[in-house]
């Protein structure tokens, strides 16, 4: 009995299985410094990307359309680029070199309010940098 416990946590920590990433998010930290974010949201067999970008002095985020990725028993690909399950590190498949690495949230929600946020304070953020001379 004991062993069946231990085997369905050890199941349910992994988070990422085929069946249940729909509904769940990746937020993926890019750049020497990792101050670039890009959230995944997962739907059946399809994903959204979000990021943040400037236009005409304030931050908007930018929904991709919805493209096809595919998952092995180690990675979820997004074609050029490839996640490992294990470590969620973002391989670039072109150069076969890590250029980041994502953490999970549960929750299309949580990967949305992540992403506002991160606007808010980006935005916040520059508009410091303008030294009042806000737009």
């Amino acid at each position: 009995m004991k062993f069946l416990v231990v085997l369905f946590l050890l199941a349910s920590i992994k988070g990422f299985a085929y069946e249940s990433i729909a509904g769940k998010g990746l937020i993926c930290a890019y750049g020497k410094k990792k101050q670039i974010y890009e959230g995944y949201l997962f739907f059946n067999r399809k994903y959204i990307s979000k990021f943040l970008y400037l236009e005409k002095n304030r931050f908007k985020i930018r929904q991709n359309e919805k493209r096809n990725y595919t998952i092995s028993k180690d990675s979820i690909n997004l074609y050029p680029f490839k996640i490992n399950i294990n470590s969620f590190q973002v391989i670039d498949t072109e150069f076969n070199k890590v250029i980041g690495s994502c953490f999970l949230k549960e929750t299309h929600e949580k990967v949305n309010s992540f992403m506002n946020e991160l606007k808010f304070k980006t935005q916040e953020s520059y508009n410091k940098n303008l030294k009042g001379h806000e737009i």
